[in-house]
């Protein structure tokens, strides 16, 4: 597994990750000292995940209205704590929530629509907050996040939007879900679940949508990312004691090989230990499709009640 420490990112790709833009990225590092980036032999930057978590939690309490000059001073612990804070009086400040209609929520999706096919990520980010507060966390992933990124993949698909609108949008939700679980943190003795894809699979959201929810009923998450053999996630698995293993099948061209890659992950594991998997893919496929152990989740809610037969009280 990566060593969060490790000075591997270089800017472009921190500004991408936090939304940030590099000459912000540089002037914070010089005035304030937020972060310490590494440098490469040709002396370009690189930030570890640590920085970048770090660089986000910043970057979420300056837009609360503080100063960065007061809150780079702050630990990691800290800043932890005062964005619980904030989290905690937004939610309480906020309208009593109701249950949202789908029309309701189809009228946000609508919303931010319009902001990705107009490229206005700041816009696209404001209208995912809101609702988030507004219809409370899991309706927001069940009823807007998600329909929202199928729409733009079948957009995507139809020649209507654009590699660089999607990777826009895609870079905001990410935004968004890590304010929305970080920082949730899991209770001692929480299950844990370790979230991946498949080889070959190179769509993240997936990902983040399943450690999203999942945090948020409580479970300790280790997510391992996009595009890892059955032997990496397995052995990751085993390093964190797992109790449950979900992957993400998206890419329609995988699906016979990621039928291959999910009966080498189950016997890779212990029988105890749950395999999951969902996606648009998985979805084309019947049940007797899947390797004997292997549980097809048909979305998000299916996923919620299918950890919830796990968490301990």
């Amino acid at each position: 597994m990566t060593d969060h420490n490790e000075p591997r990112h270089p800017i472009r790709i921190v500004a991408q990750r936090t939304g940030l833009t590099p000459a912000t990225l540089r002037a914070w590092e010089r005035r304030y000292g937020v972060v310490d980036p590494d440098r490469s032999d040709g002396g370009q930057r690189l930030y570890s995940d640590a920085d970048v978590e770090r660089l986000n939690r910043m970057r979420m309490l300056t837009e609360a209205g503080r100063a960065i000059s007061l809150v780079a001073e702050l630990s990691d612990e800290e800043a932890r704590e005062l964005l619980t804070e904030d989290r905690e009086a937004a939610v309480a400040e906020a309208p009593s929530p109701v249950l949202p209609s789908e029309a309701d929520a189809g009228s946000i999706v609508d919303e931010a629509f319009e902001q990705v096919r107009a490229m206005h990520g700041a816009g696209l980010e404001s209208v995912l907050r809101r609702s988030a507060v507004t219809l409370g966390a899991v309706p927001f992933l069940e009823l807007v996040l998600t329909p929202l990124f199928y729409r733009i993949g079948t957009a995507w698909a139809a020649g209507n939007l654009g590699p660089a609108e999607e990777h826009l949008a895609t870079q905001v939700a990410e935004r968004v879900l890590a304010w929305l679980t970080d920082p949730t943190s899991a209770r001692n003795g929480a299950p844990r679940i370790v979230v991946a894809t498949l080889p070959g699979e190179r769509h993240g959201l997936g990902v983040e949508l399943v450690s999203a929810t999942a945090a948020l009923e409580g479970w300790s998450v280790v997510s391992l990312g996009i595009d890892l053999p059955p032997r990496d996630i397995a052995s990751g698995a085993r390093r964190v004691d797992a109790d449950v293993v979900a992957v993400s099948m998206v890419n329609p061209d995988l699906i016979e090989s990621s039928l291959v890659a999910l009966r080498d992950l189950r016997k890779a594991l212990a029988d105890d230990v749950r395999v999951l998997v969902g996606g648009s893919a998985s979805a084309r496929l019947a049940m007797a499709a899947f390797p004997p152990g292997v549980e097809r989740i048909g979305g998000l809610a299916d996923l919620r009640s299918a950890l919830s037969g796990t968490v301990t009280t």
